[in-house]
This record gives structure tokens, C-alpha cells and sequence, in this order.
């Protein structure tokens, strides 16, 4: 009985060991990149960072929308707070943008309607 015991003892570990390994990776192991809440009042949502706060993001992306506003900015490039902000895409509905900075930190964004 004790070796039948020992064996179900061993089969149980393999098995959770097998579970463990074969669970999907989280967000930051599977490119880093993660959503943050949009900022509804300036028309901002898809929110994606990697290697970058929401905090920090939002402070960048506001910062951002701010200088194209008050500027009329048409060529859209752009460095805040140490990021190089770019247009990515235009539509019928809004625009992507893109703000990156060293050590592989990235901000994307939409702004408009949807």
C-alpha cells in the first residue's frame, strides 16, 4: 500500500507540476504590454503601455493632446516628458498615436470618437 501511496503522491506533483507549466503567461511575460483606464474627458481610450505606469502614461498622453491642441500642431511629432510621440494612423473615427522612449518603454493611444 505505502508504494501505491508514494506513486499517487508522485503522479499528483507531475500533474500540478504539467498545470502550472502549461497555464498562460501573464500580460508582462507575454510582450509586457497592458491596458490602462481611458481618460474619457479628452476622447482617449486603447490605452496600451509596456514598461510604463498608467500613471506616467496618462501624464504623457495628456501632456501630449494638450501641445497639439494649444499649438495646432499638424505634423503631430512631439517629445514629452521624454518620449517621442508620434501620429500612427488616422480614420473616419480618430487617431493612433505612439510615444516611446528609451529602455523599451512604449505608450499607444487613440484619440477621438471611439
Amino acid at each position: 500500500m505505502r508504494p501505491l501511496a508514494r506513486a499517487s503522491g508522485l503522479i499528483a506533483l507531475l500533474a500540478t507540476c504539467f498545470l502550472v507549466n502549461a497555464a498562460p503567461a501573464p500580460a508582462a511575460q507575454q510582450g509586457g504590454h497592458r491596458s490602462c483606464e481611458d481618460i474619457s474627458q479628452m476622447f482617449v481610450n486603447d490605452i496600451s503601455v509596456r514598461g510604463v505606469s498608467c500613471g506616467q502614461a496618462e501624464r504623457v498622453i495628456v501632456r501630449y493632446t494638450r501641445a497639439i491642441i494649444d499649438n495646432l500642431q499638424h505634423d503631430w511629432s512631439l517629445t514629452i516628458l521624454g518620449f517621442n510621440c508620434d501620429l500612427t494612423r488616422k480614420d473616419y473615427y480618430g487617431d493612433s498615436h505612439r510615444c516611446k522612449a528609451g529602455g523599451d518603454r512604449v505608450i499607444r493611444f487613440r484619440r477621438g470618437t471611439h
